[in-house]
Formats: C-alpha cells, structure tokens, sequence
C-alpha cells in the first residue's frame, strides 16, 4: 500500500470525468482513493458471483464440548433436584405411616411402595427441567442470540482489540502530521516509512506463527505489547514537556525525539503490535462459544466493529490533539498510546488463568 502510494504521488496531476460526479482531480492525494474505490468494487462483485460459505473446521467439536459440559451440568442439577424431592417426600410418608400408627391403624404404605415413590421426580421438578429446556432453546435460536452469548474471556479480547487499534493510529495513523510538522517530511519519505515497516512485518510475522507452536497466546501477546510499549519509549519526547516555544520543529537535544529516534520507535513499536494482533485474534477464536462461531452475528463480525470503532476513535482522538497544540502532537499521542497498552499488559495479568487455552 505504501509502496503504491509513492507511485501515484509520482504520477502527473491530470484531470478527469465521472458520471454524476462532474469534473475529478488526480494527483498524489486523491489517487490513492481512486485506486482503492476501483479495487473494492472489483472485490465486491467478485464476492456476489463467487463467494461461498467456508466448511468451518474444529466447530462440530466445540459444539459436541459444549453439548458434553451442558447436558452433565443438567444431570448434575437433576441428580441434585431428584434427591432433594426424595428427601421431602420420603419425611412425608414417614410422617403419615407414623401418624396411623399412632392412631392404631395399619400404615398404607408398604416400604416397597416407599422406595418406589422416592425414586419417581416431583412433577415440580419435571417442570423446572422442561423450563430449563424450553428457555435453553429459545435462547439459541434468538436473533441477537450472540450478545448473549458474549462472555468474559470474548469481552477481554475485544477490550484488547479496541485498545490496540487506538494506540496503533497514534502510531501510524499521525506520521504524516507529525514528521510534517518536526521534520519536514514529504509523502514520499512517510510511504517510504510505512513501506519499511510492512516489509519488516513479515519476517516478524512468520517468527511469530513459528514461535505460536512452542508458546501460549497469551504468553506471547504480553511478550509483543511488551515490545510494542518499549518502541514507543523512543517516541516520548522529554525535552517538550519543558520547553516547547524555542523551536516550531523540535529542540535539538540528546533527549529529544529527532528522526531516527522516530523511525526506531515507530518500527519497533508497529512490528509488536501487528504480531500482537494475531495472537489476540487467535485467543478469541479459542475463547469464543459456538453460537459466535456462525452466522453473521457471530466473533469476527464483532472483532471487526470493536476495530473499526478502535481506529474512529484514534483518528478522533489525533483530531482533537492537533487543535490543542501541532508542536507537542507527538507527546498528547504517546503518553495515551502507550498508556493503553500498559493497560493491556495489566489485563492479560489480572485474567491470565482464564485466558489459558
């Protein structure tokens, strides 16, 4: 993506036409949103005639789990119920056969009859099973039954997820504003950057799926926000919280942030996330019930809304630091960032055993 940026931005600004859309003006900042609108509807109709619904392996056997722990929950509420009701209603009989005795009359009730009673369920406890049954039911088969089935290893994950995206756009979703601004960057020296770093991604990410077959998820999504938070130590400027009225770009100071300090940062800081990203997808797919392993409303629809609201709200949020102050965007984007990610690091630790899978 970046690399293609740098090409168009080396394309002439030329104009064209549209339908409905009149006169259209091609150049470094509008092509790349041509490019991509061109691509997405080429996807879109290539989806309509040939998409198929994929076979989704390892779901007959989350859904045989599940079915094993709840029917031996049932029959462990059953067994509970069924003993209890005989414990009543055998007093009751005590009760009555003492009672006619007293009074001098032979019981009515022989002990086999006793037996046979106290193995036959109340009808009160027939009921509650078939309530528990009938509700059961009713609740697979609702149409919003996924956010009731939403649980908190699920609602972890996405917290992850959300946090994530927001420190990942003030990471890259301000380059341009912040090199522009401090180092006088172009659009060819920040997609030359961003091109660097999905280069490096991939090698990182195929450590990542090698290093996946020794350790846990959640072991390794501490190691990669670890990293992601030490990366964005080189992004903290020190020197602006002292002094920002000296320059307009930024101090030159062995503890300022100057250009290479920005590029070590941001690609460290860009490698741990993304590998990050995959292990927190890979831990909600272990984590999440059936009933989110299907349909449309189901895990990746919400992991898809809880990362597209992560980055409105980061692109919110560099929009509202840029009208407080252009000079120190850099430190009002990090301090947050990597505060959230700490946060991150402390909610895998708080919940560690029940994010083992």
């Amino acid at each position: 993506g970046p690399g293609i940026a740098i090409l168009l931005d080396s394309v002439g600004e030329f104009e064209f036409s549209l339908p409905f859309l009149k006169a259209q003006q091609f150049n470094g900042m509008t092509g790349p949103g041509y490019l991509m609108s061109l691509i997405w509807l080429i996807y879109t109709v290539i989806i309509l005639f040939f998409f198929g619904e994929p076979v989704r392996s390892g779901l007959e056997e989350l859904k045989q789990r599940e079915e094993m722990a709840e029917r031996s929950s049932k029959q462990d509420s059953l067994l509970g119920r069924r003993s209890s009701s005989m414990i009543r209603d055998g007093n009751t009989v005590r009760r009555a056969i003492t009672d006619e005795m007293d009074e001098g009359f032979e019981p009515k009730y022989s002990s086999s009859s006793e037996e046979d009673f106290d193995q036959t369920p109340s009808d009160d406890a027939k009921a509650d099973i078939t309530n528990e049954s009938t509700a059961s039911d009713k609740s697979k088969s609702g149409y919003c039954s996924c956010m009731k089935n939403i649980t908190r290893p699920v609602i972890i994950c996405m917290s992850l997820i959300f946090m994530k995206r927001i420190s990942l756009e003030a990471i890259v979703g301000s380059t341009s504003i912040i090199t522009k601004n401090r180092y006088g960057w172009s659009i060819k020296n920040v997609g030359m950057l961003h091109l660097v770093n999905g280069i490096i991604v991939i090698p990182v990410s195929i450590l990542s799926g090698y290093l996946s077959t020794s350790y846990e998820d959640r072991y390794m999504a501490l190691w990669c926000l670890s990293i992601t938070l030490f990366g964005m130590c080189f992004l903290f400027d020190p020197t602006d919280l002292f002094d920002h009225e000296t320059s307009y770009t930024y101090n030159e100071s062995p503890l300022s942030v100057g250009p290479h300090s920005y590029i070590t940062g941001s690609l460290i800081a860009f490698s741990g996330i993304e590998a990050c990203e995959s292990f927190v997808a890979s831990l909600m797919s272990k984590v999440v019930p059936s009933a989110l392993a299907q349909g449309t409303f189901n895990s990746g629809l919400l992991s898809t809304l809880v990362g597209t609201g992560g980055r409105a709200v980061g692109d919110l949020f560099i929009t509202c630091m840029g009208l407080i102050s252009l000079r120190n965007l850099l430190n009002l984007l990090i301090i947050p960032g990597a505060t959230l990610v700490a946060t991150s690091i402390a909610l895998i630790l708080w919940n560690y055993e029940l994010l083992g899978v």
